[in-house]
């Protein structure tokens, strides 16, 4: 029992990645690395003495059936917590939470915090702002109560979350000295997209690109306009909750969109 309760990271990571159909696929949606990933089902097979990855294809290891198994073992396992949890809890006032947001969705992030102050009676909150790696990684590990984002941390089908707003995509491109972009585009990026420049930088600071390319010159991709409610923009804007809160809590949170 010790074992299972000393790796229980472990297995919410594996539930999350058993929804893709191999490793490589698995890494881009659960905030880890490949290798990372991969030392952490090292991890559990030698653990729980099993094999959890189908090593037989070099290319692409698949999932094995005892690797479904455990992750459904797993999820059944936490839905029985989780209600336990919160009958104890649904009636106790929340009064702290732990807020991250993309820097872009800053206007955003704060607009609601004020909100969660004035209409919730919070008395402590922690305003993060993180770059899409930190964001996606914090919130899978559960270490963040609500986030905003542009992109859900992966596909897997979120309890809570709602659209909130939009926002525009600036391109900017006075010279092809420099091509500016942030570690999720530049992750992103095919050859054609960065032929022809002399230089790159990658920065995680909005703040640095925009500064850059005003000032320096080049070319890059800034989020702007980023506004609540409905309307039409290149990307939508989403609060995202932790499964852990109360429904009771997030209908509260809703009802400031």
């Amino acid at each position: 029992m010790n074992s299972v309760v000393e790796h229980t990271y472990e297995l919410s990571i594996l539930a999350k990645a058993i929804q893709h159909k191999n490793l490589s696929t698995a890494a881009n949606h659960v905030g880890l690395s490949q290798p990372q990933l991969s030392r952490l089902i090292q991890r559990l097979e030698s653990v729980f003495k099993v094999v959890l990855l189908d090593r037989s294809s070099r290319r692409k290891s698949g999932w094995t059936t005892t690797a479904n198994d455990l992750a459904k073992a797993y999820l059944r396992g936490m839905g029985r917590f989780e209600a336990e949890i919160l009958s104890v809890t649904k009636d106790r006032e929340v009064n702290q939470l732990r807020v991250a947001s993309l820097e872009g969705l800053a206007d955003i992030a704060m607009d609601f915090t004020y909100h969660f102050f004035e209409k919730l009676n919070m008395r402590k909150i922690d305003l993060d702002i993180l770059d899409y790696r930190e964001l996606d990684s914090s919130f899978l590990a559960g270490q963040l109560d609500v986030i905003f984002t542009a992109r859900p941390p992966s596909s897997q089908k979120f309890k809570y979350l709602a659209e909130v707003g939009y926002q525009q995509n600036k391109r900017i491109s006075n010279n092809h000295d420099f091509l500016v972009m942030s570690p999720f585009e530049w992750m992103q990026a095919n050859n054609s997209e960065i032929q022809g420049f002399k230089r790159i930088i990658i920065s995680n600071s909005l703040l640095i690109r925009g500064r850059w390319l005003e000032e320096r010159g080049g070319t890059g991709t800034l989020p702007v306009d980023a506004k609540r409610g409905k309307g039409k923009g290149f990307y939508s804007i989403y609060m995202i909750g932790n499964d852990l809160l109360s429904p009771k809590f997030w209908e509260d949170l809703l009802s400031l969109t």
